[in-house]
Protein backbone atom coordinates (compact mmCIF):
# COMPACT_ATOMS: atom_id res chain seq x y z
CA UNK A 1 0.00 0.00 0.00
CA UNK A 2 1.36 3.41 -0.96
CA UNK A 3 1.03 5.69 2.03
CA UNK A 4 0.75 9.47 1.74
CA UNK A 5 2.90 11.87 3.70
CA UNK A 6 2.17 11.60 7.43
CA UNK A 7 2.06 15.21 8.58
CA UNK A 8 3.12 15.83 12.13
CA UNK A 9 1.97 18.64 14.40
CA UNK A 10 5.50 19.90 14.93
CA UNK A 11 6.88 23.35 15.60
CA UNK A 12 9.27 24.97 13.10
CA UNK A 13 11.58 22.45 11.46
CA UNK A 14 14.42 22.81 8.99
CA UNK A 15 16.14 20.48 6.55
CA UNK A 16 19.77 19.45 6.36
CA UNK A 17 21.93 22.34 5.24
CA UNK A 18 24.21 22.21 2.25
CA UNK A 19 27.12 22.20 4.64
CA UNK A 20 26.05 18.79 5.91
CA UNK A 21 25.30 16.97 2.71
CA UNK A 22 28.95 16.43 1.90
CA UNK A 23 29.93 14.68 5.12
CA UNK A 24 28.90 11.56 6.93
CA UNK A 25 30.18 8.37 8.40
CA UNK A 26 31.93 7.07 11.45
CA UNK A 27 32.71 3.69 12.92
CA UNK A 28 35.13 0.81 12.39
CA UNK A 29 32.95 -1.05 9.88
CA UNK A 30 32.15 1.99 7.80
CA UNK A 31 33.99 2.95 4.62
CA UNK A 32 37.22 4.79 5.29
CA UNK A 33 38.38 7.77 3.27
CA UNK A 34 40.11 6.66 0.13
CA UNK A 35 43.73 7.68 -0.39
CA UNK A 36 43.66 10.49 -2.91
CA UNK A 37 46.40 12.30 -4.76
CA UNK A 38 45.87 15.84 -3.39
CA UNK A 39 46.33 14.76 0.23
CA UNK A 40 49.90 14.88 1.49
CA UNK A 41 51.24 13.94 4.89
CA UNK A 42 53.87 16.36 6.08
CA UNK A 43 55.41 14.18 8.77
CA UNK A 44 55.86 10.43 9.09
CA UNK A 45 54.49 8.78 12.19
CA UNK A 46 57.29 7.55 14.47
CA UNK A 47 57.96 3.86 15.03
CA UNK A 48 56.93 4.33 18.65
CA UNK A 49 55.05 7.03 20.46
CA UNK A 50 54.57 7.99 24.06
CA UNK A 51 51.43 6.41 25.45
CA UNK A 52 48.75 8.58 26.92
CA UNK A 53 46.92 7.81 30.12
CA UNK A 54 43.66 9.37 29.01
CA UNK A 55 41.02 8.16 26.62
CA UNK A 56 39.80 11.69 26.01
CA UNK A 57 40.38 13.52 22.71
CA UNK A 58 40.27 17.32 22.72
CA UNK A 59 39.25 18.76 19.34
CA UNK A 60 40.01 22.46 18.91
CA UNK A 61 37.38 24.37 16.94
CA UNK A 62 37.41 28.06 16.08
CA UNK A 63 33.63 28.22 15.72
CA UNK A 64 31.00 27.31 18.31
CA UNK A 65 27.47 26.25 17.32
CA UNK A 66 24.58 28.63 17.80
CA UNK A 67 22.30 25.63 18.30
CA UNK A 68 22.82 21.87 18.04
CA UNK A 69 20.01 21.13 15.59
CA UNK A 70 21.63 20.92 12.18
CA UNK A 71 18.22 20.91 10.48
CA UNK A 72 17.50 24.48 11.60
CA UNK A 73 18.79 27.62 9.92
CA UNK A 74 20.73 28.56 13.05
CA UNK A 75 22.37 25.13 12.95
CA UNK A 76 23.41 25.25 9.30
CA UNK A 77 27.11 25.40 10.13
CA UNK A 78 30.13 23.18 10.17
CA UNK A 79 30.35 23.63 13.94
CA UNK A 80 26.89 22.13 14.45
CA UNK A 81 27.52 19.44 11.85
CA UNK A 82 30.61 18.26 13.74
CA UNK A 83 28.30 17.30 16.61
CA UNK A 84 25.20 16.17 14.73
CA UNK A 85 27.08 13.65 12.60
CA UNK A 86 28.47 11.87 15.64
CA UNK A 87 24.96 11.21 16.94
CA UNK A 88 22.64 10.85 13.94
CA UNK A 89 23.85 8.53 11.15
CA UNK A 90 22.98 8.85 7.48
CA UNK A 91 21.92 6.53 4.71
CA UNK A 92 25.25 7.06 2.95
CA UNK A 93 28.76 8.23 3.87
CA UNK A 94 30.78 10.34 1.44
CA UNK A 95 34.30 9.01 0.93
CA UNK A 96 37.57 10.77 0.20
CA UNK A 97 37.29 9.92 -3.50
CA UNK A 98 33.89 11.68 -3.61
CA UNK A 99 31.90 8.44 -3.84
CA UNK A 100 28.91 7.51 -1.69
CA UNK A 101 29.09 4.29 0.32
CA UNK A 102 26.28 2.83 2.44
CA UNK A 103 26.35 3.67 6.15
CA UNK A 104 22.95 2.78 7.63
CA UNK A 105 22.01 0.82 4.53
CA UNK A 106 22.51 -2.88 3.89
CA UNK A 107 24.02 -2.41 0.45
CA UNK A 108 23.08 0.05 -2.25
CA UNK A 109 19.57 1.46 -2.44
CA UNK A 110 17.55 0.21 -5.41
CA UNK A 111 16.39 2.85 -7.91
CA UNK A 112 13.64 2.55 -10.50
CA UNK A 113 13.57 5.14 -13.28
CA UNK A 114 9.98 5.25 -14.53
CA UNK A 115 8.31 5.99 -12.23
CA UNK A 116 11.20 7.20 -10.12
CA UNK A 117 11.52 5.50 -6.73
CA UNK A 118 14.24 4.59 -4.23
CA UNK A 119 14.16 1.51 -2.00
CA UNK A 120 16.22 1.58 1.20
CA UNK A 121 17.06 -1.47 3.30
CA UNK A 122 18.47 -0.64 6.73
CA UNK A 123 21.10 -2.92 8.25
CA UNK A 124 19.64 -5.50 10.63
CA UNK A 125 22.16 -4.58 13.32
CA UNK A 126 21.54 -0.81 13.11
CA UNK A 127 20.04 0.35 16.41
CA UNK A 128 19.81 3.36 18.69
CA UNK A 129 21.89 3.39 21.86
CA UNK A 130 18.81 2.61 23.99
CA UNK A 131 18.41 -0.69 22.13
CA UNK A 132 15.56 0.42 19.85
CA UNK A 133 16.18 -0.75 16.26
CA UNK A 134 16.67 1.90 13.58
CA UNK A 135 13.72 1.27 11.28
CA UNK A 136 11.56 2.58 8.47
CA UNK A 137 9.74 4.70 11.06
CA UNK A 138 12.90 6.78 11.52
CA UNK A 139 13.32 7.38 7.78
CA UNK A 140 9.67 8.37 7.44
CA UNK A 141 9.89 10.63 10.49
CA UNK A 142 12.98 12.34 9.04
CA UNK A 143 11.19 12.84 5.73
CA UNK A 144 8.21 14.40 7.48
CA UNK A 145 10.45 16.94 9.17
CA UNK A 146 10.66 18.59 5.75
CA UNK A 147 6.92 19.11 5.27
CA UNK A 148 6.53 22.07 2.87
CA UNK A 149 2.94 22.69 3.98
CA UNK A 150 3.68 23.07 7.68
CA UNK A 151 3.72 26.38 9.50
CA UNK A 152 7.46 26.05 10.02
CA UNK A 153 8.20 25.81 6.28
CA UNK A 154 9.78 29.27 6.07
CA UNK A 155 12.51 28.16 8.48
CA UNK A 156 13.59 25.13 6.47
CA UNK A 157 17.12 25.28 5.08
CA UNK A 158 16.39 23.03 2.12
CA UNK A 159 13.57 20.68 1.21
CA UNK A 160 15.32 19.75 -2.04
CA UNK A 161 14.34 16.19 -2.91
CA UNK A 162 12.14 15.62 0.11
CA UNK A 163 9.31 17.68 -1.36
CA UNK A 164 9.33 15.36 -4.40
CA UNK A 165 8.48 12.29 -2.31
CA UNK A 166 4.81 11.48 -2.87
CA UNK A 167 4.55 8.56 -0.46
CA UNK A 168 6.14 5.34 0.67
CA UNK A 169 5.63 1.58 0.83
CA UNK A 170 7.06 -0.30 3.81
CA UNK A 171 7.86 -3.94 3.03
CA UNK A 172 8.90 -4.57 6.64
CA UNK A 173 10.48 -2.70 9.55
CA UNK A 174 13.80 -2.38 7.72
CA UNK A 175 12.79 -1.90 4.06
CA UNK A 176 10.95 1.05 2.53
CA UNK A 177 10.35 2.38 -0.99
CA UNK A 178 9.88 6.12 -1.46
CA UNK A 179 7.96 7.11 -4.59
CA UNK A 180 8.91 10.44 -6.20
CA UNK A 181 6.76 12.72 -8.32
CA UNK A 182 9.70 13.22 -10.69
CA UNK A 183 13.34 12.10 -10.98
CA UNK A 184 15.77 13.57 -8.47
CA UNK A 185 19.43 13.31 -9.47
CA UNK A 186 21.16 13.80 -6.09
CA UNK A 187 18.96 11.32 -4.22
CA UNK A 188 21.98 9.86 -2.40
CA UNK A 189 22.34 13.12 -0.48
CA UNK A 190 18.90 12.62 1.11
CA UNK A 191 18.68 11.26 4.67
CA UNK A 192 22.17 12.55 5.50
CA UNK A 193 21.08 12.39 9.14
CA UNK A 194 18.32 10.05 10.32
CA UNK A 195 16.59 11.03 13.57
CA UNK A 196 14.92 8.77 16.18
CA UNK A 197 11.15 8.87 15.81
CA UNK A 198 10.54 7.16 19.16
CA UNK A 199 12.43 9.94 20.99
CA UNK A 200 11.38 13.06 19.08
CA UNK A 201 7.79 12.28 18.08
CA UNK A 202 5.52 14.96 19.54
CA UNK A 203 8.39 17.15 20.79
CA UNK A 204 8.73 20.85 19.94
CA UNK A 205 11.31 20.40 17.22
CA UNK A 206 12.04 24.12 17.12
CA UNK A 207 13.70 23.88 20.54
CA UNK A 208 14.20 20.25 21.56
CA UNK A 209 17.65 19.87 19.93
CA UNK A 210 18.92 23.42 20.31
CA UNK A 211 20.78 23.38 23.64
CA UNK A 212 21.26 19.67 24.19
CA UNK A 213 20.69 16.40 22.37
CA UNK A 214 18.79 13.46 23.89
CA UNK A 215 21.02 10.73 25.31
CA UNK A 216 20.00 8.42 22.46
CA UNK A 217 22.41 8.02 19.57
CA UNK A 218 22.68 5.98 16.40
CA UNK A 219 26.27 7.09 15.84
CA UNK A 220 29.58 6.50 17.62
CA UNK A 221 29.05 9.13 20.33
CA UNK A 222 26.30 10.28 22.69
CA UNK A 223 25.78 13.89 23.77
CA UNK A 224 26.87 14.60 27.35
CA UNK A 225 27.09 18.34 28.07
CA UNK A 226 27.66 21.79 26.59
CA UNK A 227 29.23 24.72 28.42
CA UNK A 228 28.64 27.61 26.04
CA UNK A 229 31.74 29.61 25.31
CA UNK A 230 34.03 26.84 26.50
CA UNK A 231 33.44 23.29 25.34
CA UNK A 232 30.99 20.54 24.37
CA UNK A 233 31.45 16.93 25.46
CA UNK A 234 30.39 13.72 23.72
CA UNK A 235 30.90 10.29 25.26
CA UNK A 236 31.35 6.98 23.49
CA UNK A 237 28.23 5.07 22.49
CA UNK A 238 28.84 1.74 24.29
CA UNK A 239 26.43 -0.11 21.98
CA UNK A 240 27.39 1.44 18.64
CA UNK A 241 26.18 -1.05 16.05
CA UNK A 242 29.03 -0.36 13.59
CA UNK A 243 31.86 -1.26 15.97
CA UNK A 244 33.56 -0.43 19.25
CA UNK A 245 34.51 3.21 19.88
CA UNK A 246 38.01 3.36 21.35
CA UNK A 247 38.00 6.76 23.06
CA UNK A 248 35.82 7.48 26.07
CA UNK A 249 35.24 11.18 25.43
CA UNK A 250 35.38 13.52 22.45
CA UNK A 251 35.49 17.10 23.70
CA UNK A 252 35.13 20.08 21.38
CA UNK A 253 37.03 23.02 22.85
CA UNK A 254 35.97 26.36 21.36
CA UNK A 255 38.78 28.81 20.63
CA UNK A 256 37.45 31.59 18.36
CA UNK A 257 40.80 33.34 17.88
CA UNK A 258 42.73 31.48 15.18
CA UNK A 259 46.15 32.49 16.54
CA UNK A 260 45.25 31.21 20.01
CA UNK A 261 43.98 27.93 18.54
CA UNK A 262 47.29 27.47 16.71
CA UNK A 263 49.19 28.10 19.94
CA UNK A 264 47.06 25.60 21.87
CA UNK A 265 47.55 22.98 19.17
CA UNK A 266 51.32 23.50 19.09
CA UNK A 267 51.43 23.49 22.90
CA UNK A 268 49.47 20.25 23.28
CA UNK A 269 46.45 21.89 24.90
CA UNK A 270 44.24 20.37 22.19
CA UNK A 271 44.87 17.03 20.48
CA UNK A 272 43.29 17.57 17.07
CA UNK A 273 42.27 20.58 15.01
CA UNK A 274 41.47 21.47 11.42
CA UNK A 275 42.18 25.20 11.54
CA UNK A 276 41.97 27.38 8.49
CA UNK A 277 45.54 27.49 7.19
CA UNK A 278 47.12 30.82 8.08
CA UNK A 279 50.33 32.33 6.82
CA UNK A 280 52.52 31.06 9.65
CA UNK A 281 50.63 27.90 10.59
CA UNK A 282 52.63 25.36 8.57
CA UNK A 283 55.91 26.78 9.89
CA UNK A 284 54.59 26.60 13.44
CA UNK A 285 53.48 23.00 12.95
CA UNK A 286 56.91 22.17 11.58
CA UNK A 287 58.51 23.49 14.75
CA UNK A 288 56.18 21.20 16.74
CA UNK A 289 56.90 18.06 14.70
CA UNK A 290 57.95 16.05 17.76
CA UNK A 291 54.39 16.41 19.07
CA UNK A 292 52.23 16.83 15.96
CA UNK A 293 51.72 15.49 12.49
CA UNK A 294 49.46 16.96 9.83
CA UNK A 295 47.98 16.47 6.37
CA UNK A 296 46.98 18.99 3.73
CA UNK A 297 44.89 18.77 0.58
CA UNK A 298 42.10 20.36 -1.43
CA UNK A 299 38.70 20.38 0.22
CA UNK A 300 35.06 21.18 -0.56
CA UNK A 301 35.04 24.50 1.31
CA UNK A 302 35.25 27.60 -0.88
CA UNK A 303 35.76 31.23 0.06
CA UNK A 304 33.64 33.96 -1.51
CA UNK A 305 32.31 37.49 -1.20
CA UNK A 306 28.54 37.95 -1.33
CA UNK A 307 26.68 41.16 -2.16
CA UNK A 308 23.56 42.28 -0.33
CA UNK A 309 21.49 43.05 -3.42
CA UNK A 310 18.94 44.97 -1.33
CA UNK A 311 21.49 47.74 -0.65
CA UNK A 312 21.47 50.91 -2.77
CA UNK A 313 24.03 50.62 -5.53
CA UNK A 314 24.65 46.93 -4.95
CA UNK A 315 21.21 46.30 -6.42
CA UNK A 316 22.68 47.27 -9.82
CA UNK A 317 24.48 44.71 -11.96
CA UNK A 318 27.06 47.17 -13.26
CA UNK A 319 28.20 48.18 -9.76
CA UNK A 320 28.67 44.55 -8.75
CA UNK A 321 30.46 43.84 -12.03
CA UNK A 322 32.81 46.78 -11.50
CA UNK A 323 33.63 45.63 -7.97
CA UNK A 324 34.31 42.10 -9.25
CA UNK A 325 36.66 43.46 -11.92
CA UNK A 326 38.36 45.67 -9.34
CA UNK A 327 39.26 42.88 -6.89
CA UNK A 328 42.57 41.17 -7.65
CA UNK A 329 41.62 37.62 -6.77
CA UNK A 330 44.95 36.31 -8.03
CA UNK A 331 46.78 38.53 -5.53
CA UNK A 332 44.55 37.24 -2.71
CA UNK A 333 45.37 33.63 -3.56
CA UNK A 334 49.07 34.31 -4.07
CA UNK A 335 49.42 36.32 -0.87
CA UNK A 336 47.29 34.27 1.50
CA UNK A 337 46.93 30.73 0.20
CA UNK A 338 49.91 29.60 -1.87
CA UNK A 339 52.27 29.59 1.10
CA UNK A 340 50.17 26.68 2.37
CA UNK A 341 49.24 25.17 -0.99
CA UNK A 342 51.48 26.14 -3.94
CA UNK A 343 48.92 24.67 -6.38
CA UNK A 344 46.05 26.89 -5.20
CA UNK A 345 44.17 28.73 -7.95
CA UNK A 346 41.40 31.31 -8.20
CA UNK A 347 38.01 29.57 -8.15
CA UNK A 348 35.78 30.49 -11.10
CA UNK A 349 32.67 28.40 -10.47
CA UNK A 350 30.32 28.44 -7.45
CA UNK A 351 28.84 25.00 -8.14
CA UNK A 352 31.79 22.76 -9.03
CA UNK A 353 35.14 22.69 -7.28
CA UNK A 354 38.28 23.08 -9.38
CA UNK A 355 39.24 19.41 -8.86
CA UNK A 356 35.89 18.21 -10.26
CA UNK A 357 35.67 16.81 -13.78
CA UNK A 358 32.60 19.03 -14.26
CA UNK A 359 34.40 22.30 -13.48
CA UNK A 360 34.11 25.12 -16.02
CA UNK A 361 35.73 28.50 -15.16
CA UNK A 362 32.66 30.61 -15.95
CA UNK A 363 33.64 33.49 -13.62
CA UNK A 364 36.96 34.04 -15.42
CA UNK A 365 35.34 37.08 -17.05
CA UNK A 366 36.25 38.85 -13.79
CA UNK A 367 40.01 38.57 -14.15
CA UNK A 368 41.44 41.67 -12.45
CA UNK A 369 40.98 44.71 -14.71
CA UNK A 370 40.73 48.00 -12.77
CA UNK A 371 40.69 50.09 -15.94
CA UNK A 372 37.66 48.17 -17.23
CA UNK A 373 35.96 48.60 -13.86
CA UNK A 374 36.39 52.39 -13.98
CA UNK A 375 35.23 52.54 -17.61
CA UNK A 376 32.12 50.54 -16.72
CA UNK A 377 31.15 52.95 -13.95
CA UNK A 378 31.82 56.00 -16.11
CA UNK A 379 29.78 54.52 -18.96
CA UNK A 380 26.81 54.32 -16.59
CA UNK A 381 27.11 58.03 -15.79
CA UNK A 382 28.84 57.63 -12.43
CA UNK A 383 31.04 60.56 -11.40
CA UNK A 384 33.83 60.86 -8.87
CA UNK A 385 33.36 63.03 -5.80
CA UNK A 386 36.16 65.29 -4.60
CA UNK A 387 37.66 62.43 -2.58
CA UNK A 388 37.73 60.18 -5.66
CA UNK A 389 34.82 57.93 -4.67
CA UNK A 390 32.26 57.30 -7.40
CA UNK A 391 28.67 58.48 -7.03
CA UNK A 392 26.09 56.70 -9.20
CA UNK A 393 22.57 58.18 -9.38
CA UNK A 394 23.09 59.95 -6.05
CA UNK A 395 24.40 56.76 -4.43
CA UNK A 396 27.93 57.02 -3.09
CA UNK A 397 29.80 53.75 -3.63
CA UNK A 398 30.84 53.41 0.00
CA UNK A 399 30.25 50.02 1.59
CA UNK A 400 31.17 47.82 4.53
CA UNK A 401 32.80 44.43 4.23
CA UNK A 402 32.07 42.02 7.08
CA UNK A 403 33.36 38.69 8.32
CA UNK A 404 33.68 36.96 11.69
CA UNK A 405 36.29 38.60 13.91
CA UNK A 406 39.46 36.74 14.81
CA UNK A 407 40.17 34.99 11.50
CA UNK A 408 43.55 36.32 10.42
CA UNK A 409 43.37 35.21 6.79
CA UNK A 410 39.93 36.71 6.23
CA UNK A 411 40.94 39.95 7.89
CA UNK A 412 43.94 40.15 5.55
CA UNK A 413 41.65 39.37 2.62
CA UNK A 414 39.48 42.32 3.60
CA UNK A 415 42.50 44.61 3.66
CA UNK A 416 43.50 43.52 0.15
CA UNK A 417 39.93 44.06 -1.10
CA UNK A 418 39.83 47.47 0.56
CA UNK A 419 43.09 48.45 -1.16
CA UNK A 420 42.00 47.14 -4.58
CA UNK A 421 38.63 48.88 -4.56
CA UNK A 422 40.06 52.21 -3.40
CA UNK A 423 41.96 52.22 -6.70
CA UNK A 424 38.71 52.12 -8.70
CA UNK A 425 36.82 54.69 -6.63
CA UNK A 426 34.88 52.37 -4.32
CA UNK A 427 35.24 53.00 -0.58
CA UNK A 428 35.34 49.96 1.71
CA UNK A 429 35.13 50.03 5.50
CA UNK A 430 35.98 46.87 7.44
CA UNK A 431 33.19 46.12 9.94
CA UNK A 432 33.69 42.69 11.49
CA UNK A 433 31.44 41.06 14.07
CA UNK A 434 31.44 38.00 16.32
CA UNK A 435 30.03 34.63 15.33
CA UNK A 436 26.63 35.08 16.99
CA UNK A 437 26.07 38.41 15.23
CA UNK A 438 27.24 36.91 11.96
CA UNK A 439 24.56 34.25 12.14
CA UNK A 440 21.95 36.95 12.63
CA UNK A 441 22.83 38.87 9.45
CA UNK A 442 23.09 35.82 7.19
CA UNK A 443 19.37 35.48 6.65
CA UNK A 444 16.93 36.23 3.87
CA UNK A 445 15.81 39.85 3.41
CA UNK A 446 12.33 38.99 4.70
CA UNK A 447 13.82 37.51 7.87
CA UNK A 448 15.60 40.82 8.46
CA UNK A 449 12.53 42.96 7.83
CA UNK A 450 13.51 43.94 4.30
CA UNK A 451 17.31 44.07 4.25
CA UNK A 452 19.90 42.39 6.45
CA UNK A 453 22.57 44.54 8.06
CA UNK A 454 25.53 43.99 5.75
CA UNK A 455 26.83 45.24 2.40
CA UNK A 456 29.55 42.81 1.36
CA UNK A 457 30.20 39.69 3.40
CA UNK A 458 33.20 37.35 3.33
CA UNK A 459 32.72 33.71 4.35
CA UNK A 460 32.74 30.18 2.99
CA UNK A 461 30.25 27.60 1.80
CA UNK A 462 30.79 23.86 1.91
CA UNK A 463 30.51 22.30 -1.52
CA UNK A 464 29.32 18.78 -2.18
CA UNK A 465 29.66 15.88 -4.55
CA UNK A 466 26.55 17.33 -6.16
CA UNK A 467 25.50 20.99 -6.24
CA UNK A 468 21.79 20.44 -5.59
CA UNK A 469 21.65 22.53 -2.41
CA UNK A 470 22.62 25.65 -4.32
CA UNK A 471 19.07 25.87 -5.66
CA UNK A 472 18.06 26.87 -2.15
CA UNK A 473 20.95 29.33 -1.71
CA UNK A 474 20.57 31.25 -4.97
CA UNK A 475 17.02 30.40 -6.07
CA UNK A 476 13.72 32.27 -5.76
CA UNK A 477 10.04 31.42 -5.95
CA UNK A 478 7.74 34.04 -7.45
CA UNK A 479 10.37 36.68 -6.78
CA UNK A 480 10.86 35.70 -3.14
CA UNK A 481 14.30 34.40 -2.07
CA UNK A 482 14.37 30.81 -0.90
CA UNK A 483 15.19 30.15 2.79
CA UNK A 484 18.99 30.20 2.49
CA UNK A 485 19.22 33.02 -0.07
CA UNK A 486 20.83 35.75 2.05
CA UNK A 487 21.94 37.83 -0.95
CA UNK A 488 18.32 38.45 -2.01
CA UNK A 489 19.42 37.73 -5.59
CA UNK A 490 16.64 36.53 -7.88
CA UNK A 491 16.96 35.35 -11.48
CA UNK A 492 14.22 33.36 -13.17
CA UNK A 493 16.78 31.96 -15.61
CA UNK A 494 19.19 30.78 -12.94
CA UNK A 495 16.42 29.33 -10.76
CA UNK A 496 14.91 27.48 -13.72
CA UNK A 497 18.27 25.97 -14.73
CA UNK A 498 19.04 24.85 -11.17
CA UNK A 499 15.62 23.29 -10.70
CA UNK A 500 15.87 21.52 -14.06
CA UNK A 501 19.29 20.18 -13.07
CA UNK A 502 17.85 18.73 -9.87
CA UNK A 503 15.25 16.87 -11.93
CA UNK A 504 17.85 15.51 -14.36
CA UNK A 505 19.33 12.12 -13.47
CA UNK A 506 21.68 11.85 -16.47
CA UNK A 507 25.02 12.96 -15.03
CA UNK A 508 26.39 14.66 -18.14
CA UNK A 509 23.21 16.66 -18.72
CA UNK A 510 23.01 17.47 -15.03
CA UNK A 511 26.55 18.89 -15.07
CA UNK A 512 25.83 20.93 -18.20
CA UNK A 513 22.74 22.49 -16.63
CA UNK A 514 24.63 23.46 -13.48
CA UNK A 515 27.36 25.07 -15.56
CA UNK A 516 24.72 26.92 -17.60
CA UNK A 517 23.26 28.21 -14.33
CA UNK A 518 26.71 29.29 -13.12
CA UNK A 519 27.36 31.08 -16.41
CA UNK A 520 24.07 32.97 -16.18
CA UNK A 521 24.78 33.87 -12.56
CA UNK A 522 28.25 35.14 -13.49
CA UNK A 523 26.63 37.76 -15.72
CA UNK A 524 24.72 39.12 -12.71
CA UNK A 525 27.60 38.49 -10.23
CA UNK A 526 25.69 38.37 -6.91
CA UNK A 527 28.75 36.65 -5.46
CA UNK A 528 32.48 36.61 -6.19
CA UNK A 529 34.14 33.18 -5.82
CA UNK A 530 37.68 33.54 -4.47
CA UNK A 531 39.36 30.19 -3.90
CA UNK A 532 38.89 26.62 -2.80
CA UNK A 533 40.15 26.20 0.75
CA UNK A 534 43.23 24.13 1.27
CA UNK A 535 42.45 21.73 4.08
CA UNK A 536 44.81 21.20 6.97
CA UNK A 537 44.33 18.70 9.74
CA UNK A 538 46.84 18.38 12.57
CA UNK A 539 46.87 15.96 15.47
CA UNK A 540 48.93 14.53 18.28
CA UNK A 541 51.30 11.82 17.02
CA UNK A 542 50.14 9.45 19.76
CA UNK A 543 46.60 9.47 18.37
CA UNK A 544 45.79 6.93 15.67
CA UNK A 545 42.96 7.29 13.16
CA UNK A 546 42.69 10.94 12.10
CA UNK A 547 42.88 11.25 8.35
CA UNK A 548 42.10 14.15 6.06
CA UNK A 549 39.01 13.51 3.93
CA UNK A 550 39.06 15.94 0.97
CA UNK A 551 35.34 15.32 0.36
CA UNK A 552 34.39 16.34 3.89
CA UNK A 553 34.36 19.72 5.56
CA UNK A 554 34.16 18.12 9.00
CA UNK A 555 37.35 16.26 9.77
CA UNK A 556 35.74 14.39 12.67
CA UNK A 557 34.13 12.29 9.92
CA UNK A 558 35.78 9.09 11.27
CA UNK A 559 36.19 10.04 14.94
CA UNK A 560 34.62 6.75 15.95
CA UNK A 561 37.82 5.00 14.81
CA UNK A 562 40.30 7.22 16.68
CA UNK A 563 42.37 5.62 19.43
CA UNK A 564 45.30 6.56 21.63
CA UNK A 565 48.36 4.35 21.22
CA UNK A 566 48.86 2.03 24.16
Amino acid sequence: MLLPAKRRSLAPIVAVALALSACAGDGDSLPAAAETEPVTEAAVQPETATATDTQTVLFGDDQEPLVLNALLLDGASEATGQIFHQVYPGAYAVQGDFTFQPWLLDGEAVVTEDPFSVTYTIRDEAAWSDGTPITVDDLVFTWNLHDPAASHADQIVSRAGYELIAGYTAADDKTVTFAFTEPYAPWKSLFANVLPAHVLEGEDFATVLNDELPAVSGGPFVFDSWNRGTQLKLVANPTYWAGEVAVDELIFRYVPDSATLQQQLAGGEVDVADPQPQLDLVEQLGRSSDLLTYETGFGPVWEHIDFNTAVDGLDRDYVRQAIALGIDRERIVDTLVRDVDPDAEVLDNPFWMANSDNYEPVFDRYTHDPEAAIELLEAQGCERAEDGIFVCDDTRLSYRITTMSGNERRELTEELVQDDLARIGVEITIANIDGAQFGEIMRTPDDCGGACDYDLVLFAWVGSTDPSGNANIYGCDAGAPRPQNATGYCSDEVTSLMDEANRTVDLDTNARLWNDAARAMAADVPIIPLFQHPLLMAWNRALEGPHLNPAAAMQTWNAGTWAWRS
